[in-house]
């Protein structure tokens, strides 16, 4: 996630006093700075390479151009390397020291050496030069990522205090986000949800920050906060997926909300209306007491799934459309069994007043598992039948 590191190094190399280089390597170094400065890279490397610096400190300030020209160059291992020795040789001292030594750490962030890069942070961090505070801040966010990409999320939360402590207009993007990586690999759901306040506070337009403090709340189980933080990402413009469409719809459901809860549902597209949602769909419009919409909803998934046919019918018959329920319950092969329609269909005839057809089904029934139930039903449609003969 945090691959792309800026590494800022300083590519005009000040000349230290003229008694500290010998001429001809001072003269060296300005011909292949004009080389550098004239788009002639190659060129001022070469320039460098053929020198034969005997004292040791021009050999360590040959190395440290070398070493910033060959990152400019593109060459990562031979900047190392010529950056590592200039370092090893202890020659340069002072804030050119600790220059030198903030460049070999960034090449090895860069070169995905994160342990030896932290080697040289940490003392970094703790002795910066005065002239050099304004850099305090980019090396503790370097030891933050890091241990980031080392994966040692604790060590990525223990940077982040001393990194605060020197910033000077508040935490920036990048170690926030750090942070707020670290705090979700161990679990800190609570630590994250400031952390993401924190992102949005800084860029509120981040579709991913709203998101991420939305499923945060999720984890946390506070319901409320996540309806309201997906319906806040909405209206800042943050399309939501269809499954966090179900989310909500899911959320609304959990705190006794479910005509929301289903409408929510009913706003997914097309192709998200299978007959499994549309089934949830029509379940949560009778908990809404919805009863048009459910009734719709159960049709709907009963042609694109046939069990969902007994649903149907049984709605069917709470609104009183017992001819269309018989219709539902012919088709209701799955969902229920055979005992069960054929009750349902005793009912749905009594009520049409069709006693010979009820009488029918509640013999089927009996032939199928006959009980109490079943008896009752036959007792008294017998009855029935034979008070209209009489009449």
């Amino acid at each position: 996630m945090f691959k792309r590191l800026i590494v800022t190094f300083v590519l005009v190399i000040s000349l230290p006093a003229a008694a500290q280089l010998s001429p001809s390597v001072a003269r060296s170094i300005e011909k292949a700075q004009t080389l550098e400065q004239d788009a002639k890279l190659g060129e001022a490397i070469a320039v460098l390479e053929a020198l034969s610096a005997e004292r040791a400190y021009d050999k360590a300030f040959v190395n440290r151009a070398l070493g910033v020209f060959y990152w400019q160059y593109g060459n990562n291992d031979k900047a190392i390397v010529h950056i590592q020795r200039a370092v090893d040789s202890e020659q340069l001292k002072d804030a050119q020291a600790w220059q030198t030594k903030r460049m070999l750490a960034d090449l090895l962030l860069i070169d995905g050496q994160y342990a030896s890069a932290l080697q040289y942070y940490y003392p970094l961090a703790r002795a910066i030069p005065k002239e050099k505070t304004d850099q305090s801040e980019d090396v503790w966010l370097r030891i933050m990522q890091a241990h980031y990409q080392r994966e040692q999320w604790s060590q990525v939360l223990n940077a982040y205090p001393a990194y605060q402590g020197v910033v000077k207009n508040g935490a920036s993007v990048s170690a926030l986000s750090l942070k707020l990586g670290a705090q979700l690999q161990l679990e800190q759901w609570r630590g994250a949800t400031p952390t993401l306040k924190a992102l949005l506070k800084l860029e509120p337009e981040n579709k991913q920050w709203w998101r991420q403090l939305a499923a945060n709340y999720v984890r946390l189980e506070q319901p409320k906060e996540a309806i309201s933080t997906y319906l806040l990402a909405q209206r800042k413009g943050v399309e939501l997926e269809p499954s966090e469409q179900r989310t909500v719809a899911q959320l609304y459901a959990n705190i006794g909300v479910p005509e929301r809860a289903a409408t929510w549902l009913k706003r997914l597209p097309e192709n998200e209306q299978d007959a499994q949602t549309l089934a949830q769909q029509a379940s949560l419009w009778q908990q809404a007491r919805e009863w048009p919409q459910a009734a719709s909803a159960w049709r709907l998934a009963a042609q694109k799934d046939r069990q969902y046919h007994w649903q149907l019918a049984l709605m069917q018959i709470q609104q009183g459309d017992y001819q269309q329920a018989l219709t539902s319950l012919d088709k209701a092969g799955k969902g229920a069994s055979a005992k069960e329609i054929a009750l349902t269909k005793v009912r749905a005839y009594y009520k049409l007043k069709q006693f010979d057809q009820a009488l029918k089904q509640a013999r089927i029934a009996k032939k199928i598992a006959p009980d109490e139930a079943v008896e009752s039903w036959l007792t008294f449609l017998k009855k029935r039948q034979q008070m209209q003969q009489r009449g």
